[in-house]
C-alpha cells in the first residue's frame, strides 16, 4: 500500500509512490538557473495545475508547468539576489494561489505579505511592514 498525504485545506486524501519522479528541479544539484531550485518551503498550484515553488534560498518564486524542463520566475528576481524592494523576496517560505492567478508570498525576512498580480514585475505589501518585526523574543 502507498503512503498517504493529505492535502490541507482541500478535503483530499492523496496517494504517493515513493518512487516518485521530479517535476520540477534537478536531483542533487543547486543553483540559480531556470531548471534549479535551492532549499524549497512551500508550494501551489493554480487551477491550470501550473506549481509555483518557494525556491527559498534563490529569494523568488518558480513557476513549472506540466511537463516543463525549465521554469520561469514569477516573483523575485532571476539571477537569485533576495532584497527588500517590491520587486524583490527575501526567504520565502510561504505560497497562495487564488482564482484570478494572483499570488500571494510569505516574505519571511522581510516580515510582510507580497501579492503578485499576474504578469506583474513588482509585489505589493497586502501584510506586514518591510523590515519591522512586531515579535521579538
Amino acid at each position: 500500500m502507498l503512503p498517504a498525504v493529505i492535502a490541507l485545506f482541500t478535503d483530499n486524501v492523496l496517494r504517493w509512490d515513493p518512487a516518485g519522479i521530479t517535476v520540477a528541479g534537478t536531483t542533487g544539484v543547486t543553483g540559480v538557473g531556470q531548471n534549479l531550485l535551492s532549499t524549497l518551503y512551500g508550494l501551489a498550484l493554480d487551477s491550470n495545475n501550473a506549481l509555483y515553488i518557494c525556491d527559498t534560498l534563490n529569494h523568488r518564486i518558480q513557476k513549472w508547468l506540466a511537463g516543463a524542463s525549465n521554469g520561469s520566475t514569477v516573483a523575485g528576481q532571476a539571477n537569485g539576489v533576495g532584497g527588500s524592494s517590491d520587486t524583490q523576496l527575501n526567504y520565502p517560505t510561504g505560497i497562495v494561489v487564488d482564482s484570478n492567478g494572483n499570488i500571494f508570498v510569505v516574505d519571511t525576512k522581510n516580515h510582510r505579505v507580497q501579492m503578485w498580480r499576474e504578469g506583474a514585475s513588482s509585489g505589493i505589501t497586502v501584510a506586514g511592514v518591510t523590515g519591522m518585526k512586531i515579535y521579538e523574543k
